[in-house]
């Protein structure tokens, strides 16, 4: 199946559109007839661009209203029309794309409509075109491609065919299985899209709210599977309606595009492994100089971190409790010291341990260029790839155990041994500026294989924030992309202090979050506003008991249907702050209480910004 993508999906010129289509890989472009008002040249150098930058010229974008319309107007819609085949002909486009009419008037009456798309086959077949039918949900009387078909039929023309749109087709309760009846060669295009849900209106869905494959919940990938078990082997289109995926240039549009295209098609492979590409997180790099590197260090010591090696310069130390190793970097040339110079003490980087064999064949069929987003290189000798908002994450080969990076670059330190009182990194989150929160998510699902949860908003005390998990296969890897429109949040405030790759706090389980708790300084713990504990009482049966034991340890609490669990943060440094958890069959990442965290940070940012260890 080719690779195509209408103009529409864009933003920018034409000129900028087509140049960005054909350097990201894709076979084929449809052109949006408004985005030739703006060209700068007649439609005639628009086909001589296309072929310039060798991408083909899929169709021109649409014919509405044609068909079955009152006689009075068929007249003048047949003029009309051949207006549109004129124009198709002069940008070199090989097919005119018909959508169903969605005029109130229209007559409903099948037989006028297939003569009306004939009487056009005929005029597009004088010119060497070709005619796509696409039937639309918002449509007066052809709804579903079912519809379409029937009527393409009655038509009997070789030059009309069909085409199928993924989220009008969904929109209108389409049975993928009916493909089966539809001679492939007579579908002439496929568009398509995702979308949150199919449950809202119709005309809202199709028009405002069109996803790439991969961002949203529609099952778009059974309409893929259909199309290649029918073995259809012509071009699919992306067609995609979303202000804020347009908000990115086209170039990040194309290489988003590319990345849905490559998550389709790994729903297709039987021999994909069944086991994680990425394993778990191996470490946390924190940037930091001077005295926040040393209220860092404190911090680390007084939740139980221990400092075990050291690089051979002095200025790279690792800390570790249990399975977690954090890296903390004070030196002063590098990766971490320009996060360090642009935003502060930060985390610069996160290690991964990956089936390094696998994911490497995995990122070389990615469709971006080397050493772009998504592309694995090397620094320091470790195979490196840059993620979204400036994201670096280092990978390290799970078959090489036990780190031999660490074991290369580091020396041990004589000290205490380290506790186990917290054994892993349970969850971490990167808050993004909002154009990036639907790239980010197809970036973390194609490249590193995650699975995605649906989004839900989380209300910040001056705002909303959107909030998405994904995670790897083994649960070992879980991660929240965060974003908000409210400049006020604090996942706002903190995304336009840091800059960019804002992981704004990193979570550690632990088997006693109390006994862990007794044992932390009162300073470090987050205050929690005292009526949260009474909210408790009205949203769970706990005793008195356990709530005052939640109260004096400022531990935060929620349940689901398959168990408890408890958080207890930090306060925060330049922004940054750690959490402990404890499950007890709970899987989520404590939704709920975040409403609750957001509140306090807000009013400790008011009152005292940050604090001093």
């Amino acid at each position: 199946m080719l690779r195509c993508v209408s103009s529409l999906s864009f933003s920018g010129l034409l000129e900028e559109k087509i140049l960005a289509a054909a350097e990201a890989g894709f076979s084929g472009i449809e052109i949006f007839r408004e985005d030739i008002v703006g060209f700068p040249g007649p439609p005639e150098d628009v086909a001589a661009l296309a072929s310039e930058k060798r991408i083909d010229i899929l169709s021109l974008q649409s014919l509405r209203d044609f068909e079955a319309v009152p006689g009075a107007e068929r007249a003048w819609a047949l003029t009309r029309a051949e207006r549109f085949l004129d124009l198709t002909a002069r940008i070199g486009s090989p097919m005119l794309v018909v959508c169903a009419n969605t005029r109130a008037d229209t007559i409903p009456d099948a037989d006028r409509a297939a003569a009306d798309l004939a009487a056009l086959a005929d005029l597009a077949r004088t010119r060497g075109l070709r005619i796509g039918y696409e039937a639309l949900a918002t449509s007066a009387h052809v709804r579903s491609y079912v519809d379409a078909w029937t009527i393409v039929k009655k038509a009997n023309r070789e030059n009309l065919g069909l085409i199928i749109n993924a989220v009008h087709s969904i929109a209108a309760d389409a049975d993928f299985g009916r493909l089966r009846d539809i001679d492939p060669q007579r579908i002439f295009l496929v568009h398509l899209a995702d979308a949150p849900t199919a449950r809202i209106d119709t005309r809202l869905l199709t028009q405002s709210f069109r996803l790439l494959p991969g961002q949203g919940n529609l099952p778009v990938h059974d309409l893929y599977g259909a199309l290649a078990a029918l073995n259809y082997r012509g071009p699919l289109s992306l067609e995609i309606f979303n202000d804020q995926s347009r908000a990115l240039t086209p170039s990040a549009i194309a290489r988003d595009g590319m990345r849905a295209f490559d998550l389709l098609d790994g729903t297709l492979k039987a021999d994909r492994s069944p086991h994680s590409l990425v394993r778990d997180v191996a470490f946390v790099e924190l940037a930091c100089q001077g005295e926040d590197a040393s209220q860092l260090e404190r911090l680390l010591s007084q939740m139980g971190f221990v400092r075990t090696h050291l690089n051979r310069p002095g200025t790279i130390a690792l800390y570790r409790q249990g399975r977690i190793t954090l890296v903390v970097n004070q030196a002063t040339a590098g990766l971490a010291h320009s996060f360090y110079l642009l935003q502060g003490l930060s985390v610069s980087a996160v290690g991964l341990r990956v089936e390094m064999e696998q994911f490497t064949k995995r990122t070389s069929l990615q469709s971006s260029k080397p050493g772009s987003e998504g592309q694995a290189k090397r620094t320091f000798d470790v195979p490196t790839i840059r993620g979204p908002g400036g994201a670096v994450f280092y990978l390290l080969d799970d078959d090489l155990d036990r780190q031999p990076f660490f074991d290369r670059d580091f020396t041990p330190v004589l000290g205490a041994a380290p506790s186990n009182a917290l054994g892993n990194v349970d969850h971490f989150i990167q808050a993004l500026v909002p154009n990036l929160f639907l790239s980010a998510l197809l970036f973390y699902r194609s490249v590193f294989d995650f699975k995605s949860e649906e989004q839900h908003d989380v209300f910040d005390p001056h705002g909303m924030v959107r909030s998405r998990t994904v995670s790897n296969a083994n649960g070992r890897v879980r991660m929240s992309l965060n974003s908000s429109l409210s400049h006020a949040t604090t996942t706002q405030r903190f995304v336009e202090k840091s800059g960019f790759a804002a992981y704004h706090h990193f979570a550690f389980d632990c088997d006693d979050i109390f006994a862990y708790a007794a044992t932390l300084d009162p300073r470090f713990a987050m205050k929690v506003p005292p009526n949260y504990y009474d909210d408790l009482m009205l949203r769970f049966n706990v005793s008195a008991e356990l709530i005052d034991k939640l109260r004096r340890s400022n531990i935060l609490y929620d349940r689901d249907s398959r168990g408890s669990y408890f958080q207890l943060y930090s306060r925060q440094l330049n922004g940054f702050f750690f959490e402990v958890v404890q499950r007890n069959g709970y899987t989520g990442l404590g939704a709920a209480n975040a409403p609750v965290r957001m509140l306090a940070q807000s009013l400790d940012f008011e009152t005292e910004h940050a604090f001093d260890l």
